[in-house]
């Protein structure tokens, strides 16, 4: 009855991996691998925060400057590379978007001023206006059509040459040219009709547009290509985390299957360790697609890391069920211990707003589960007793290992260990230094970050990240916002606070401001100056118009700073772009006197809240501390619970304080590594205090810790800060604790029987 019920047992488990791995092979080819490095971090506090950050439309946008060969030679590549189609691209021309914006202001003639021909204009200062109508009429340069009868004193036509000229590009139909250095350069834009965080399409966009540039390249050998764009960073970090995923992945697999095969000389351990780990990323990675729509690429490389640790399961499993079935049954609590404290270490990610730690946390937890069901149904049925013979150099080792912790004395790791940890913790508090930058998560490669600078530096666009918010309910609300915070703008300009900005108000004034200069325009027509200066002309004063400029007809390129809003707090925002920002927190706090007006530095705004989330799970480590001390306490005793905290707060505190020598400062990647050398220490700690053969834990934590050590120790040469903080603390964490965990037996085993011998 019994050998039935583990047959049922054993072909239910089999009937689940095969149902995992069909769900697998069925939705994987389809899941969107998020990129976006955005959705791995902290969420934005307010809701039009979150909304403004997935709307921008700027991420959408490339741009190439093409330099090196002659302007005639520059066209010709430019032209070529525009006429070859790629799918999902589209190449902006720049001179049909002026020409649509030239019609529109045709149209609306004498409805635009700058601020300082608003001023003579109010001030009744009319000469200036006049010279400076006349001073255009001499330039050879066309007006535009019906200027002179709708608008005599010519503010729309210089507003709108001053908008060509802003940017210092000379205007062409299909791109801008320039000179830079004084050699020609030519720059192209195009827009993407696809995410460029969607690794599928946004791969293959960039996939062709560098085979193009590689083949005008090879055609004009002298020719320079600097790119610019969000699409060509995230393709780089997704190649990369692929890239490392699959080769620390590929590493850590093969090094713990040569350690297998040189500890053991078998197929029979290689072929259930690769079970244990098959189940154990098969289920990991259904419980994340299950879980999240769109799991973040950098999430699946933490989760890599499961190789080191399920690993464990199959080792204690394997010199378990050698031994025989009493022997198994023995270590079964022992394991089903370390799982638990694992799980509830991990868990602690689930609650942190982090995505991308909540993924990991949910790949980790479900493998885990996934390995030690493996290990407890499938061990007992594939390995007889006694059916493996372990190396005996791999013997010799751990016997030796074995005699010299036993000759050690408990008073002696006391005496050691408590003075350690207090140098330790002093240490680490008197050093301490964190670092909260967002950047931390992932950095482009400096050739491509030059290029970006580059790019928009000669293109104008080299907005600071840091830029103001209005909100309002509709675009006119949003215009005379704008307006109102003009003069404010003005002034931090005139103290070098900034050097120049960006509002839709500049191109599109609202309606209150248009109908007062109409008012003040037929002023101006009945003064001495332009009455006199009409009569020159021989024309007549215009009309006051009632065709209004609504944001509605402008292209839709003018107007990617307002966007619709979601959000209970205002139906509309627009954005204020600023150049060269030095303000500080007294200039900031002025902008709380206009209405719904706010400063948004997504980046500042972003450290701040993995400083929280920091705090957070600063707490949530003390917390799985405690209750690893009340499981530990209630499960085994106080003597061996207390000997298990003094061995994690030793391996911990050592692997932050070498983490922060080597790195100068720690940030939240150190902690979260932390938590899991919490949970790894817990799991040596436990078998070392059980009461079995003490030779028999050093060959199984052994064989646990130099494949844990290989798996996290790989990640620490990671190019991403992150994945390499992480990598370093956990491989220092594991090592120290397989260094520390066999005198938990001096200190409570070997203590334990001489009271039981008294």
């Amino acid at each position: 009855m019994k050998q039935q019920a583990g047959k049922l047992t054993f072909y239910g488990w089999l009937l689940a991996v095969l149902a995992t791995v069909l769900y697998l092979l069925l939705s994987a080819p389809s899941v969107h691998w998020n990129t976006n490095i955005s959705a791995a971090m902290p969420g934005s506090v307010t809701g039009w925060q979150q909304q403004l950050l997935k709307q921008n439309n700027s991420s959408r946008h490339i741009s190439l400057l093409l330099s090196g060969q002659t302007i005639a030679e520059l066209r010709q590549v430019a032209a070529q590379l525009q006429q070859r189609q790629i799918s999902q691209l589209h190449w902006v021309e720049p001179g049909v978007a002026m020409h649509q914006l030239q019609t529109v202001y045709q149209q609306h003639q004498a409805l635009l001023a700058s601020p300082q021909q608003l001023t003579l204009l109010r001030n009744g200062e009319y000469q200036p206006l006049v010279d400076a109508a006349l001073q255009r009429l001499y330039s050879p340069a066309p007006l535009l059509p019906g200027a002179l009868q709708q608008d005599p004193l010519l503010l729309t036509q210089q507003k709108l040459e001053q908008y060509r000229s802003q940017s210092g590009l000379q205007l062409r139909q299909h791109w801008f040219e320039l000179k830079q250095q004084g050699q020609s350069a030519l720059l192209l834009m195009a827009a993407l009709e696809t995410d460029p965080f969607d690794r599928g399409n946004a791969s293959a966009i960039a996939t062709a547009l560098e085979q193009q540039l590689q083949q005008l390249q090879q055609q004009w050998p002298m020719l320079t290509v600097a790119r610019s764009g969000v699409l060509f960073h995230a393709v780089v970090a997704a190649e990369r985390a692929s890239f490392e995923m699959q080769f620390y992945g590929g590493m850590s697999l093969a090094a713990i299957l040569l350690l297998l095969w040189f500890s053991f000389r078998s197929w029979r351990p290689l072929l259930l360790a690769l079970t244990t780990l098959g189940c154990a990323s098969a289920f990991g990675l259904a419980a994340v697609l299950l879980v999240f729509k769109q799991p973040h690429i950098l999430g699946l490389v933490f989760a890599t890391t499961l190789i080191g640790i399920a690993i464990d399961y199959s080792f204690h499993g394997m010199l378990a069920a050698n031994q025989g079935q009493a022997a198994f049954r023995r270590m079964l609590p022992s394991l089903l211990l370390g799982l638990l404290t694992t799980v509830l270490g991990y868990l602690a990610l689930v609650l942190l707003p982090l995505p991308v730690l909540n993924q990991v946390a949910v790949f980790i937890c479900a493998g885990l589960l996934a390995a030690f069901i493996t290990v407890y149904i499938v061990f007992p049925r594939w390995l007889p007793a006694n059916s493996m013979q372990v190396s005996p150099a791999f013997l010799r080792c751990c016997a030796a290992i074995s005699r010299c912790y036993t000759r050690v004395p408990a008073k002696a790791v006391l005496l050691v260990a408590l003075p350690a940890l207090l140098a330790i913790g002093g240490s680490l508090v008197y050093l301490m230094q964190f670092n909260d930058d967002v950047r931390l998560f992932n950095q482009s490669p400096q050739a491509l970050i030059a290029q970006e600078r580059q790019v928009r530096s000669v293109g104008g666009q080299n907005w600071d990240s840091r830029f103001i918010v209005v909100l309002g309910d509709s675009y006119q609300q949003l215009l005379q916002r704008e307006q109102q915070l003009q003069p404010q703008l003005q002034r931090w300009q005139q103290q070098a606070k900034l050097t120049t900005w960006q509002s839709t108000v500049q191109s599109v004034p609202p309606l209150q401001q248009q109908t007062e200069l109409q008012q003040l325009l037929q002023q101006a027509y009945r003064s001495d100056a332009v009455q006199q200066y009409l009569t020159q002309l021989q024309l007549s004063p215009p009309p006051t118009t009632q065709q209004w400029l609504t944001p509605e007809r402008l292209p839709a390129d003018m107007l990617q700073q307002i966007q619709p809003l979601q959000d209970a707090q205002a139906q509309f925002v627009s954005v204020t772009l600023l150049k060269d920002v030095a303000l500080n927190a007294d200039d900031i706090a002025l902008l709380q006197q206009y209405q719904d007006t706010y400063w948004f530095d997504p980046i500042a705004d972003t450290n701040t809240s993995l400083q929280h989330l920091r705090s957070q799970l600063s707490l949530w480590l003390v917390l799985a501390l405690c209750s690893a001390v009340v499981l530990l306490g209630w499960r085994l005793g106080i003597r061996p619970a207390a000997a298990i905290v003094l061995l994690l707060l030793l391996a911990i505190g050592s692997a932050l304080l070498i983490s922060l020598l080597l790195q100068q400062q720690l940030n939240i990647f150190n902690l979260v590594a932390a938590l899991l050398v919490l949970a790894l220490a817990l799991d040596y700690g436990i078998f070392f205090t059980a009461r079995l053969q003490h030779q028999e834990v050093v060959q199984a934590v052994l064989l646990s810790a130099t494949t844990s050590s290989l798996a996290f120790g790989l990640l620490s040469f990671s190019s991403t800060p992150a994945i390499a903080s992480f990598g370093l603390t956990v491989f220092l964490g594991v090592a120290l604790s397989c260094t520390l965990a066999p005198l938990l037996s001096v200190m409570v085993v070997r203590e334990s029987e001489k009271r039981a011998a008294l």
